[in-house]
């Protein structure tokens, strides 16, 4: 055996103690589960980024689960050290950065955002952490350790190992999914077609849907003794028009199925007394 084969049998064998350090620290009780809802988690911005909302978060700021709302979230914990998330970064940032940028969003115009997650805490592999983030083009990067250099949120999801790919339903009021639901929560690289892992993730992050946009109301009037106003709605979708004269007790008047013209609403049996009406879906 060679001098190089010597010394690339060290390297690996010292790879492989990091790793085993780095998933040695105490796990979180309970991970998250694919379909479970994620609570509030912080990481801290290791550079500057701005918000989907133009706000501007600077270097070593918060960063909350809430800075994403209104997106799908696709994580990616990543350690310098390991050869896994070095070979992973550019297949991600391929199969999921640079196709959703290219497409606005998946299918339904949800915009995907990429987070780059550094979970290795060591100030001896800093500057070769930034030197990586830099080569490989990250966006939003973070840091997931605070003062204590111990790793808050990946335990959330996985109780060792990287890299940890998690994909996070940022959309509130979508018909398809819960708020801050987990789409996927995946650890590892190498042990299949990592091209066809990632399209399974797109596979899954396409089924995200937009929130459906409230019913429109419009001229409200009395007709003799008939209530009568005017519905817009969404093709393909079912509303409940609905009455009650406590504000408590709602009951279902009517059952519209949406069109793209507006639907007039006459109530024949409108009380002598107020009533109050909604437009609920489904």
């Amino acid at each position: 055996m060679n001098k190089t084969q010597i010394l690339n049998r060290w390297i690996k064998i010292l790879l492989l103690c990091l790793a085993l350090a780095q998933g040695g620290v105490l796990a979180h009780a309970a991970t998250y589960r694919v379909g479970d809802t994620v609570t509030n988690f912080t990481f801290v911005a290791r550079k500057q980024f701005t918000r989907a909302d133009g706000t501007v978060v600077p270097a070593g700021a918060t960063v909350s689960r809430d800075d994403f709302a209104g997106q799908i979230v696709f994580l990616e914990w990543f350690a310098v050290w390991c050869p896994f998330c070095v070979a992973a970064a550019p297949q991600v940032h391929t199969g999921i950065v640079e196709w959703y940028a290219a497409r606005n969003g998946n299918p339904n115009n949800v915009p995907v955002i990429h987070v780059a997650v550094n979970q290795e805490s060591a100030s001896f592999f800093q500057n070769q952490t930034t030197s990586f983030v830099n080569q490989q083009g990250f966006g939003i990067t973070v840091n997931d350790y605070d003062s204590t250099s111990t790793n808050k949120v990946r335990f959330m999801f996985q109780s060792s190992g990287q890299p940890i790919f998690v994909v996070i339903n940022g959309v509130t009021n979508s018909p398809t999914h819960q708020p801050w639901e987990v789409l996927v929560n995946h650890r590892g690289y190498g042990d299949r077609d990592f091209i066809t892992e990632l399209a399974a993730f797109r596979t899954l992050i396409d089924q995200v849907q937009m929130p459906v946009p409230a019913p429109e109301l419009s001229g409200a009037q009395m007709l003799g003794v008939d209530f009568e106003f005017t519905v817009q709605t969404q093709p393909g979708r079912s509303y409940r028009v609905q009455g009650t004269d406590d504000m408590s007790n709602w009951i279902t008047l009517r059952t519209l199925e949406g069109i793209t013209a507006p639907i007039q609403f006459r109530d024949t049996n409108a009380p002598s007394t107020r009533r109050f009406y909604r437009v609920v879906t489904p």
